[in-house]
């Protein structure tokens, strides 16, 4: 009979590949947000995306 629960290091071996996936994800996710956090205003000014591309002609 197998036990039931296995040690932290053991589990952190089996899988290894799939944390380090879901690290980078949410490190990812945390510099996103931080990156939106601080975000300067003016980026804020324009109220949609084509109004945001219709001002690079003057």
């Amino acid at each position: 009979m197998s036990k039931d629960r296995l040690p932290l290091a053991d589990l952190i071996v089996r899988y290894r590949t799939p944390l380090n996936i879901v690290v980078l994800i949410v490190c990812g996710l945390w510099a996103a947000w931080i990156a939106w956090i601080t975000r300067p205003a003016a980026i804020d000014t324009p109220s949609s995306i084509a109004a945001y591309c219709m001002r690079d002609g003057n």
